[in-house]
């Protein structure tokens, strides 16, 4: 689940609604841009599936007495997260080996793991699995294993990308965006056509963002569906009560950008 607090509320969403929201981000990526294109129907289930291990626990939310919040995938305990990081990635094995070695290859990258003994057993475990569907895929070429990297890298990109939407305050200015976000995008500057720069995102309303450089093929819109949880309902009612009579909300946002014109070598509306 992932929580973006307010002075009066609690914005929640879900991680799969998330994952969802970053396939439609690479459903527009440019096919310029996309290397291993063969793979794109894998490579695209991945991305919006690399979260279904969270559906059960986003289903009911669970309150930290720490922090006075609901969990989210920040603070959740170790010990069933894990559990359900690997059941996701068995599901989506099942659904497709190269996009369950994508999201092995995802959260095996995360660097908090090796901190706890459930992490270090995950982390054996998946590099059994990693092994295991790279010998049954014939991964063994530099060809083949820098395009799995890109692959990697392309659903970390649109991942942190989603994520933007579900962390920031729509419209907020850079100076009050989530720390993750000022400085750039991680990860993007693996991607030729950033030049090795960051990429950015900037809110310019509260319904549309702006990308540079601009990695997809035309402006569209993505769709995100979030509940919001007034702390004074919250209070009066409990957690679970709260959460299962919010209403489902959609926030729609525009997403326009700019490109990069190697011609004038300066940036231009896309």
């Amino acid at each position: 689940m992932i929580v973006r607090e307010t002075p009066s509320s609690f914005y929640y969403i879900n991680q799969h609604d998330h994952a969802r929201v970053a396939g439609v981000l690479i459903e527009h990526w440019q096919p310029a841009y996309f290397e291993g294109a063969a793979l794109r129907p894998e490579v695209e289930l991945a991305i919006q599936q690399h979260d279904r291990g969270w559906i059960p626990l986003d289903a009911a939310p669970s309150w930290n007495e720490q922090t006075q919040a609901p969990y989210s995938f920040l603070d959740f305990p170790a010990e069933p997260k894990v559990r359900h990081y690997q059941q996701g990635i068995t599901e989506v094995e099942d659904m497709s080996p190269y996009a369950g070695l994508l999201c092995s290859l995802h959260y095996t990258s995360f660097p908090d793991l090796a901190k706890t003994e459930v992490g270090q057993h995950f982390l054996a475990a998946e590099e059994q699995r990693q092994q295991r569907l790279q010998q049954a895929l014939g991964l063994s070429t530099n060809a083949q294993q820098h395009i799995l990297d890109f692959h990697v890298q392309l659903l970390k990109f649109a991942d942190r990308l989603s994520l933007y939407f579900c962390l920031n305050e729509p419209g907020a200015d850079k100076a009050h965006e989530h720390p993750w976000y000022r400085d750039g995008i991680p990860f993007s500057d693996f991607f030729p056509f950033t030049h090795h720069q960051l990429v950015q995102a900037h809110w310019l309303s509260s319904n549309q963002v702006r990308v540079q450089p601009f990695p997809f093929d035309e402006p569209f819109s993505i769709k995100l569906r979030y509940k919001e949880l007034p702390k004074e309902h919250l209070a009066a009612v409990g957690l679970a009560d709260c959460f299962q009579q919010a209403p489902t909300q959609v926030l729609e946002v525009h997403i326009a950008g700019q490109a990069w014109d190697s011609e004038a070598c300066c940036y231009r509306p896309v």
